[in-house]
């Protein structure tokens, strides 16, 4: 699982329908070859978005256990650093460049920032005790999530210089990952009975998304088709990644994980995410469709 430093306006005239997936037994497994990818020098390295120039974005952590995020353009790599934060995280990429992420500043406080360039600006939840930004559209779009100062976790949208919450209907502690070209938004919430859902929205249309047999899931990104990629748990605690293309799921596992994460889906179909070994390291990885 990727370590987090972790109402719409113009929704709140639509009415919103909740809609559940059908229920299976297994989920089959997605046809990649998986190449492992690991920041030189790094402890732990994690990809989270690539965009249709097949940009990667993600951040990892040094030996000295500093946070940073990076940057991979065919295999030109680039360190981001918030100027004067304490930790950097960088997770959503558009077709652009521009790259979102999080930042803590010198006095532990997170903020979202944006990178357009090579000028980086802060985002904040007016009112907000804490912000990620977590995701980027063409349009300059950015979804994310905040803390309130009662501690409660809410999504929330940036569009053109306005700023709205939203949370999952029924639900709290509602996190937005990713949203895509359409506006269709990508996340995970927690259902009134504790339990833990992924779920997308697209057009006041809210769907929760639960692979079959899977005890937890959370949805990191959404393309352009609204394929929907995340991770979940199995009745034995394993976890993997997966692939929702419309209802239809597969499922991520690096070969010999011990959990597998799948975070970001470009156009051609081109996966990133991370992994776990057996001694708990966490690593990148590229997937490339068969």
């Amino acid at each position: 699982m990727r370590k987090c430093i972790w109402s719409f306006s113009f929704l709140a005239a639509l009415t919103f329908f909740f809609t559940t997936l059908p229920a299976a037994t297994q989920v089959p497994p997605a046809s990649f070859n998986f190449q492992q990818f690991d920041v030189p020098g790094s402890s732990s390295t994690e990809l989270d978005g690539i965009n249709a120039r097949g940009e990667i974005i993600g951040f990892f952590f040094d030996n000295s256990g500093h946070q940073h995020g990076v940057l991979n353009q065919n295999g030109a790599l680039t360190q981001l650093d918030f100027p004067h934060s304490t930790a950097t995280k960088t997770v959503g990429i558009n077709n652009s460049g521009d790259i979102v992420g999080a930042f803590t500043d010198s006095s532990g406080v997170q903020h979202g920032l944006i990178r357009r360039g090579n000028i980086y600006a802060q985002v904040d939840f007016p009112g907000s005790v804490s912000t990620q930004a977590l995701s980027v559209n063409d349009a300059g779009t950015i979804v994310g999530s905040f803390n309130d100062a009662a501690g409660k976790t809410h999504a929330f949208i940036h569009r053109l210089g306005t700023f709205t919450a939203f949370d999952f209907p029924g639900g709290s502690n509602t996190i937005a990952f990713a949203i895509n070209n359409r506006g269709e938004i990508a996340g995970f919430f927690t259902a009134a009975d504790g339990s833990q859902h992924a779920f997308s929205v697209f057009r006041g249309a809210f769907l929760q998304i639960d692979p079959p047999g899977s005890t937890f899931s959370i949805a990191f990104g959404v393309n352009i088709f609204g394929f929907v990629v995340g991770s979940y748990s199995d009745a034995s605690g394993a976890g993997h990644g997966f692939i929702d293309r419309h209802g239809s799921f597969s499922q991520v596992n690096f070969p010999g994980a011990a959990s597998t994460d799948a975070n970001g889906l470009n156009a051609v179909g081109i996966l990133v995410g991370d992994f776990f070994d057996a001694a708990g390291t966490e690593h990148g990885y590229i997937a490339t469709p068969k």
